[in-house]
């Protein structure tokens, strides 16, 4: 379900730094309509605490250089327990970015941070987590709600499709077609003929199979390596 508020967590140790981007993201959030919930915290620690406290937050803007534990280290930490909610790093440090793809970071945006691309990051962000409305999908247990977000991959198994997420699996009757009809716009590829893969938790691809956050292996047929990296590059963009 889509909660009321979209609650966003903005980690800065640097004051000025951190009240401008609360400042942006408030102002962005009032522009495009979107019921926008923004907390603030000087230091990684004061974050963490709060996520394992149980509270929720559906983006992160972080700080990457930060004393005591980067904002790296944090999101690792967080990628632990929480493969959904999106990230983006903000920092002076441009040498970084690439290791936001370690944390499936949305985007890596240069201090001082730009409205516009800050906006355009918010949006990007938002517009995924409106997607991941819960499916209805009948099971051999009974209908079962679902985010599309919560989905690694499916597979063909006998003449069930197996949905399988981060720590259980269970079986539908709809074919990998429907499945596929249903998931295409949420970032989901059919890599092989058995398998359809969410993009989201892609950490490598290679010419034979995709490596999904967790160590989980999905072959990838030959014939579809090509439509695979493009949709994969697509997503990455988005």
């Amino acid at each position: 379900m889509i909660n009321q508020t979209y609650g966003i967590a903005v980690c800065d140790d640097q004051e000025t730094d951190r009240e401008r981007t609360r400042i942006m993201a408030e102002e962005i959030c009032r522009k495009e309509k979107i019921p926008g919930e923004i907390s603030c915290f000087s230091r990684a620690k004061d974050l963490l605490e709060q996520l394992k406290g149980g509270r929720q937050f559906d983006l992160l803007l972080l700080d990457v250089m930060m004393p005591e534990q980067d904002g790296i280290a944090l999101s690792r930490q967080i990628r632990e327990e929480d493969r959904k909610t999106d990230i983006i790093f903000l920092s002076v440090n441009k040498e970084m970015a690439l290791m936001g793809y370690e944390v499936s970071a949305a985007r890596y945006l240069a201090k001082p941070v730009e409205r516009e691309k800050l906006r355009e990051g918010i949006l990007h962000c938002y517009a995924r987590y409106r997607k991941d409305r819960d499916i209805l999908l009948h099971t051999n247990g009974g209908i079962k709600k679902v985010s599309p977000g919560e989905i690694y991959y499916i597979e063909i198994v006998g003449r069930k499709s197996r949905i399988y997420l981060e720590s259980e699996e269970w079986d539908t009757s709809l074919s990998m077609s429907r499945l596929e009809e249903m998931l295409l716009s949420h970032g989901f590829v059919r890599c092989h003929q058995s398998f359809l893969v969410n993009c989201r938790y892609v950490r490598t691809l290679q010419s034979t199979c995709l490596e999904l956050a967790g160590g989980r292996i999905v072959p990838v047929s030959k014939h579809r390596i090509k439509e695979v990296r493009q949709a994969f590059f697509s997503y990455m963009k988005e």
